[in-house]
């Protein structure tokens, strides 16, 4: 588990693209106002910011050459049930 210290220095490293900057500028805040009108009841708006938020954040990762921060996290946390179920055996 990484503490906040690695946690800024890895998004910093991921993000470091100009281009990849900026979409993040955007689509975060984007998928974020998504989520907000989800609890508000707002679904169409919703699933159009959610979509074109996580868009932005997939095309800037993209021009960085690397993978998007939920695909890392789901492949960490597969390797790791991997490894706990090797050992159970």
């Amino acid at each position: 588990m990484m503490n906040a210290k690695e946690f800024v220095v890895d998004y910093m490293q991921r993000h470091a693209h100009p281009v990849n900057a900026v979409l993040h500028i955007v689509g975060v805040p984007a998928a974020f106002a998504g989520v907000y009108y989800l609890f508000i009841g707002k679904f169409f708006l919703a699933f159009s910011l959610i979509v074109f938020g996580y868009f932005l954040q997939y095309l800037g990762h993209k021009a960085q050459g690397n993978e998007v921060g939920e695909v890392t996290l789901i492949k960490s946390i597969l390797r790791n049930l991997k490894k706990q179920a090797g050992n159970n055996v």
